[in-house]
């Protein structure tokens, strides 16, 4: 994998995104990319996938056989799954092994004490990959508690995304979270055709603070 050319969040028609899984992955192998991530949404909430092993199972044979067709691209059957208001997650099928790359977002509007306190208590008890834009929807960011999520994060293994939907808005956290021995990743978090692979910036990003990108 090259992870300067990936693209690890993306969301398909089968939840709420505007393109079909053909489409972004006929879109992908024209770009060049080298490794995509189709990572809808799951569970209870409007536009979600529902949280079922035969619904998982069809979702992921379906993204499998459309990217035989496209053998330049290398395709992950991801999902997004909400970290909710009291530190629990979505459960998908009782644990979330049916998927390649697992995306853990908070959609909800918190402070930053809340949301290191949030990411203490999930971290605990699930683990997923990718942190999705971190800052997306903090109100308020206090440098003590982004270098409590760093470490919190490191502990755990966890990806910090590097998103063009929600570009970071304090380079503080992103700072700590490489001292304390996070990696990065690129993610356009699409839901039209035309934001895929638009990461130009967040690479950029990457360079200038010398952030190290994750394999997967």
């Amino acid at each position: 994998m090259n992870p300067e050319k990936s693209d690890l969040h993306i969301h398909s028609d089968m939840s709420d995104g505007r393109m079909s899984v053909e489409e972004i992955i006929s879109h992908a192998s024209q770009l060049r990319l080298d490794t995509i991530a189709i990572t809808d949404h799951f569970g209870p909430c409007y536009g979600c996938i529902k949280a079922n092993p035969s619904t998982i199972e069809r979702r992921g044979q379906f993204i499998r056989d459309v990217a035989l067709q496209y053998p330049r691209v290398r395709v992950l059957d991801g999902a997004e799954l909400d970290i909710n208001t009291d530190g629990s997650m979505v459960e998908v099928a009782e644990d979330v092994t049916p998927f390649e790359l697992v995306i853990g977002s908070i959609h909800q509007m918190t402070n930053s004490s809340l949301w290191v306190s949030l990411l203490g208590k999930v971290t605990k008890k699930y683990h997923f990959d990718i942190l999705g834009h971190w800052d997306g929807y903090l109100t308020t960011y206090r440098e003590s508690d982004g270098e409590m999520a760093a470490e919190i994060l490191a502990d755990a293994g966890i990806v910090v995304e590097l998103s063009s939907r929600y570009p970071p808005k304090d380079y503080h956290f992103l700072i700590a979270a490489r001292d304390a021995g996070c990696k990065f990743s690129l993610g356009s978090d699409a839901h039209w055709i035309s934001a895929i692979g638009q990461l130009e910036s967040q690479l950029q990003l990457a360079e200038a603070l010398e952030l190290p990108l994750a394999e997967f």
